[in-house]
């Protein structure tokens, strides 16, 4: 009797998983290119052009953040120049860090079988929270990629034991350089010294390779790095900067910022990727039998880092005071790759035909419902933010500087040191900020200011000055001037803060034709004329109604000011 021929599913799903890795790949290239902006990416993009620039990060300009996101994009603005509208490179290279990740994860599953290592980025491409925010200008998704990459690098067993441990060393570095927070969450590569210094004398290990490959060379690529970052600071001179701003000042900033439960963004991500976590749980479980049947050779098990990866991500975000949805990426990474190795294992040849193919089936429809999220999210594209990046190239020059609380302008000085204001500062600053912010404008003479979502939760005295002196070219962009409204009587006496020795005019354009203005005493006969810097004198008499001064943009444009329009530039996520 003839056998009955089984056809074998795996090459099939493995095709399968292929082609969803290429096609949400895409997606993640379409969503860095058009979806858009976060207000905290432009503060990154302004630092990245100051770099450009020559200025010293924490010597130079204002920062708490590590530094190697906008120094490593810096050289976008090495190439576009100063164009504000270059940020949109940056996205672009932040997506190298995205295929490192997707990299280190695959590896990291390479051990389990091809299944689960093909699942592995498919998963973490397909997963919203993550990608999102991966895509975007953030030191966070480096230093995660990085952190990844580290551990994905000891299990490549085509290189030998001493480069796999040097480079994993080197990247926990250039990790660690990415954020601080990687410096907390990579604090378990401690416990694998230690452990791999344990089962070195234990009989039981014997023949196993260490946990880190090559101990030794991976203290080597850790002093490297650190070597290369020592080097840095001394060459800069700015080594007590880095200190003061990263260490002292970012720890009573964490201290004493407003905080709120670590579950206020957690639990929707959990309900969202529900399907996500439950694989996770189910991986997890099965790597920690596996563990456990090893006994004490499981202390050169490499999954035993990658569990300790799990708790130590988890606390990285769950133990700050303000755990917002960024500082949650190391952590769904590591989740995606157990959760890889549940669909790897409910997949496997040893399960049910039938139940392979429901299981398969609910796998495609799970992946294409997160498709169908990560589309929705272009929708709301950064077109309209480009093009008013595009309007402050055009309305001043590169080195007219600009005010508001995220660097916004992106390539254009900045009025005050501090570029970017979060709540714990606008809150502990405020008689600060009233005080010394008008001041520094009209030092700096300032010409430019963003509304940003910000603009509310600013001292109450620095928002009447701002709203004083910049009037609305749009809803978004307000430009140098003042506004006079013109009683009935027909007369104003009042006063013109000029921010710079520069051309000014008068709009509307009638006012000269239907009224007298005078300036200092003088009579104003054109509409285009020149105001030292300072406080100056003003009368008009003519019709009821408004008149403005304003300041001349670089493109000559007589613009009259739009009131009423809704700011759309600035948003949190």
């Amino acid at each position: 009797m003839q056998q009955r021929r089984t056809v074998d599913p795996a090459p099939i799903l493995e095709i399968a998983l292929a082609i969803a890795l290429v096609w949400f790949a895409v997606q993640a290239v379409q969503l860095a290119r058009l979806k858009s902006f976060s207000i905290d990416e432009f503060q990154y993009a302004h630092a990245a052009w100051l770099v450009a620039d020559g200025q010293v990060p924490y010597r130079d300009f204002f920062e708490v953040h590590f530094p190697l996101v906008y120094q490593v994009l810096s050289p976008v603005f090495i190439v576009a120049g100063d164009d504000p509208t270059a940020i949109a490179g940056m996205r672009l290279g932040m997506l190298p860090f995205l295929a490192m990740g997707c990299a280190a994860v695959l590896l990291l599953n390479v051990r389990q079988n091809r299944l689960a290592a093909l699942a592995a980025p498919v998963l973490l491409l397909a997963l919203p929270p993550f990608v999102i925010l991966a895509t975007e200008i953030r030191p966070d998704a480096a230093a995660a990629a990085l952190f990844l990459a580290s551990l994905g690098v000891l299990r490549i067993t085509r290189l030998s034991d001493p480069v796999c441990g040097a480079a994993s060393g080197f990247l926990l570095v250039a990790s660690a350089w990415g954020s601080q927070k990687a410096a907390f969450y990579g604090s378990i590569y401690a416990l694998a010294l230690i452990a791999d210094l344990v089962a070195r004398r234990s009989d039981h290990a014997h023949g196993a390779r260490p946990l880190l490959r090559s101990p030794a060379a991976f203290v080597g690529g850790i002093t490297a790095g650190l070597a290369v970052i020592a080097i840095y600071l001394t060459a800069t001179g700015s080594w007590d900067d880095w200190w003061n701003w990263c260490f002292v000042w970012a720890v009573e900033h964490q201290r004493r910022y407003p905080g709120f439960s670590w579950r206020r963004h957690f639990d929707p991500i959990v309900i969202d990727a529900a399907g996500v976590f439950l694989l996770a749980a189910w991986g997890l479980a099965l790597t920690l039998r596996t563990l456990g049947a090893r006994g004490r050779l499981a202390m050169r098990d490499p999954d035993l880092l990658l569990v300790a990866a799990l708790a130590s991500t988890f606390a990285s975000f769950a133990l700050q005071r303000a755990p917002y949805p960024y500082s949650f990426l190391a952590f769904l990474a590591v989740v995606t790759v157990f959760a890889a190795r549940g669909v790897g294992d409910l997949l496997a040849a040893r399960t049910r035909p039938v139940v392979r193919a429901v299981i398969a089936i609910g796998l495609l429809a799970v992946l294409a419902a997160q498709g169908a999220k990560l589309t929705a999210l272009m929708a709301v594209s950064n077109t309209a933010q480009l093009d008013v990046l595009a309007r402050v190239g055009q309305l001043t020059a590169p080195d007219d500087p600009a005010y508001d609380n995220s660097g916004g302008y992106v390539a254009r000085p900045h009025a005050y040191s501090y570029f970017y204001t979060d709540l714990f500062l606008r809150e502990s600053m405020a008689e600060t900020l009233m005080r010394d912010v008008p001041r520094a404008i009209m030092e700096r003479g300032a010409v430019l200011h963003l509304r940003d979502l910000r603009f509310d939760t600013l001292p109450p005295g620095l928002q009447t000055f701002l709203d004083r002196h910049f009037q609305p070219f749009d809803g978004d962009v307000a430009l140098w001037g003042q506004r006079y409204v013109v009683p009935p009587g027909g007369a104003v006496a009042d006063t013109f803060l000029a921010s710079r020795d520069d051309r000014y005019f008068v709009s509307p354009p009638t006012a000269l034709e239907r009224g007298v203005l005078t300036i200092d005493g003088e009579p104003v006969r054109e509409p285009v004329f020149r105001l030292s810097r300072g406080e100056h004198g003003v009368a008009y008499q003519g019709p009821p109604g408004e008149l403005n001064i304003l300041w001349l943009p670089r493109d000559f444009t007589r613009w009259e000011p739009r009131r009423g329009l809704l700011p759309t530039f600035s948003r949190l996520f």
